[in-house]
């Protein structure tokens, strides 16, 4: 089978007019939209294959994004989550980690022109909850040091006073 898709892609030519360059006019490159800020982009660190289906029926109603959302699949076990509200992408991306079927699902932003396939997904934050601490102790500072410790501070949840 490789070798008949081998000799099919060794006679395989375009023509002139499929060879020329295309230039998209100033106007057009220059006008942006703001999808990539309703987008998340994931992959589910599994190495059995999973029910996609069952996955986009489980992360909907888990996320129960207000507006709504739409999942499908890209190259490279990747998932594209679009969402109809910004307010909805936030939120399901703030309660990270999720998980399917007792496997992790990694999220994380698309960043003005990222491509998809080229978003880094090999981080994963968790929320790390410490006992015992004297009460004098619990500040930005150790938490920091401590979370630093066991991977990447991201946050740590204080009120308004600046309590843990």
């Amino acid at each position: 089978m490789d070798r008949v898709i081998e000799r099919m892609g060794r006679s395989f030519r375009l023509t002139a007019k499929e060879d020329e360059r295309v230039m998209v006019p100033d106007g057009l490159w220059n006008s942006k939209s703001n999808q990539h800020q309703l987008v998340l982009v994931g992959r589910l660190l599994s190495n059995r294959p999973y029910n996609f289906e069952g996955l986009c029926h489980s992360v909907k109603g888990m996320m129960n994004p207000v507006k709504g959302m739409e999942i499908s699949q890209i190259p490279s076990d990747r998932l594209l989550l679009r969402f109809n509200h910004v307010i909805d992408r936030n939120w399901a991306l703030k309660r990270c980690p999720w998980s399917f079927d007792k496997n992790v699902l990694i999220l994380n932003g698309l960043k003005e022109d990222e491509n998809p396939l080229y978003v880094d997904l090999s981080r994963c934050y968790f929320y790390v909850q410490i006992h015992d601490l004297p009460l004098s102790r619990m500040n930005r500072g150790l938490a920091t040091f401590i979370g630093n410790r066991l991977g990447v501070f991201r946050d740590m949840e204080m009120d308004d006073q600046g309590r843990a």
